[in-house]
């Protein structure tokens, strides 16, 4: 994976998953699971503690920028417009294990256990000076992740099959966010399917359909964004569009000590 190449917004969702845990501690299931650990629970606790970090960075940031600004506008500072990338994925993940192995030394108080949750505080630090030295990637008009498309069919020509949708928003400048989720619906003969894309958010301009025939394997099927409150019929053969994005890219770097401007 690249850094800087297109990724979901901080509060997409879920920065890491369990699987995503295991590239960096082969054994993290098999802890969590023996000390009965809620690992989704402590991913999202230092996900939180990841977002406090950054708006109190950022805060900092603005204000030697721009005082008055900050003063004025600093406590809406928030982490809708953070886009994560590699060096702050890197972060969360150490973060995570370092609050994991942290429960598990306190329940069975094993050394074991405390030198992994020392070894993981130390890497989420270090993690965490790098990739505020790199730059938090910051969008101009974040577009969030869509919710599962609601699907539905009308009387058609269509065949008995099964479709597999995600939808994605679009904003006015044509940049468009993380698809959504997969949903999945079987037609009968003589049905036309009926995507539907809902709860827009305020920068949403419009929506791409993306269809396929399995969960990997949907593309574009619409040529212009579909407008907002319209559906999206298949009334043909599928075609070959591009895949799903991940979502919009940093439109700027805030770094440490200096602005890093998009090439």
């Amino acid at each position: 994976m690249r850094f800087g190449c297109a990724m979901a917004l901080f509060t997409d969702g879920p920065i890491n998953e369990a699987l995503d845990l295991q590239n960096y501690e082969n054994a993290i299931l098999t802890v969590a699971n023996t000390e009965q650990i809620d690992l989704a629970g402590k991913s999202a606790l230092a996900q939180g503690e990841v977002a406090n970090e950054l708006i109190l960075f950022l805060t900092r940031r603005f204000r030697q920028r721009d005082p008055i600004w900050a003063v004025n506008v600093g406590p809406t500072i928030g982490v809708g417009d953070v886009v994560v990338t590699d060096p702050l994925r890197r972060w969360h993940a150490y973060k995570t294990l370092a609050l994991v192995y942290r429960d598990a030394y306190n329940n069975q108080l094993n050394d074991r256990y405390k030198g992994k949750w020392t070894e993981y505080e130390k890497l989420a630090k270090t993690s965490q000076d790098s990739y505020l030295q790199i730059g938090v990637g910051l969008v101009s008009g974040p577009i969030p992740k869509a919710l599962a498309p609601v699907l539905s069919t009308v009387p058609g020509s269509g065949p008995a099959a099964t479709y597999y949708v995600a939808v994605a928003w679009v904003n006015q400048t044509g940049q468009f966010g993380s698809a959504s989720e997969v949903a999945q619906l079987t037609t009968s003969t003589g049905q036309q399917l009926v995507v539907s894309a809902v709860t827009p958010p305020p920068s949403a301009a419009g929506w791409n359909a993306y269809v396929g025939d399995a969960p990997e394997a949907t593309s574009l099927q619409n040529s212009s964004p579909i407008a907002i409150g319209s559906t999206w019929t298949l009334a043909t053969a599928l075609r070959a569009g591009v895949p799903p994005g991940r979502g919009q890219q940093p439109t700027w770097f805030l770094a440490d000590h200096r602005v890093i401007e998009r090439g």
